[in-house]
């Protein structure tokens, strides 16, 4: 006979199907046929911040602050203004440049768009980037850059939200190690206690995050506009 714990279970997830066949989300056709990417577990190393006590000289652009969080988790977004630009124009332009974006040559095979919303006009992409930090002709220090863009469109602008962040360092190795940006480039997790400085490590990852975050929003704000 069946637990009723069992019997909750096959009942949530029943509703959980007949609620995605009544919503208007779509699922792009190339991306359905791909299958769901392997769940990996993430490391959360907070001490890590101080193995190699070293703390680098930190810029105002990445002082305290820099790094917002909404509910906890690390989040930027930006209302980018279109005057005079209607809802339908500002979501076609919106789609293809993150169409262009998930194809660029510094994108995995698994970057993609993943949703759309035709009638609420959202487009939602997942990003898996190579993020460097040096490279040379004997090495390349790098991680993977893993996030989620959330663009909602309307008349007159479109706001961007860049959120769901996580990385994977020393890519292949034994010590591979993955990190989310709620553990790895907080105020908490990357600043000294005084908030002075940033930790080599955490700061590096911090710095380029935040460079990475301007470029984007500098990208869409030239793809919606036009020009």
């Amino acid at each position: 006979m069946m637990k009723l714990k069992q019997i909750l279970t096959i009942l949530f997830i029943a509703m959980s199907y007949s609620a995605m066949a009544q919503s208007e989300w779509e699922i792009p056709q190339d991306v359905s046929q791909q299958g769901d990417a392997k769940k990996e577990k993430i490391s959360k190393r907070k001490k890590t911040k101080s193995t190699d006590g070293n703390e680098m000289k930190i810029e105002q652009k990445y002082a305290a602050g820099a790094v917002p969080l909404v509910d906890g988790k690390v989040e930027w977004s930006k209302d980018i203004m279109v005057s005079g630009c209607d809802i339908d124009t500002i979501y076609q332009r919106t789609y293809d440049m993150l169409t262009q974006l998930v194809k660029q040559e510094n994108q995995s095979s698994r970057s993609r768009i993943s949703a759309i919303n035709k009638s609420e006009h959202i487009v939602v992409a997942y990003c898996d980037e190579e993020m460097v930090f040096s490279h040379s002709a004997l090495a390349k220090d790098f991680a993977n850059f893993r996030y989620t863009v959330i663009a909602q469109c309307y008349d007159d602008h479109v706001n961007v939200r860049l959120c769901r962040m996580s990385y994977v360092y020393e890519v292949g190795r034994e010590n591979e190690e993955k990190y989310t940006a709620e553990d790895w480039i907080t105020d908490e997790a990357a600043l000294n206690k005084k908030g002075t400085n940033l930790y080599r490590l955490n700061g590096k990852f911090r710095k380029k995050t935040i460079d990475r975050k301007d470029e984007l929003f500098a990208i869409f704000e030239k793809a919606v506009s036009g020009k």
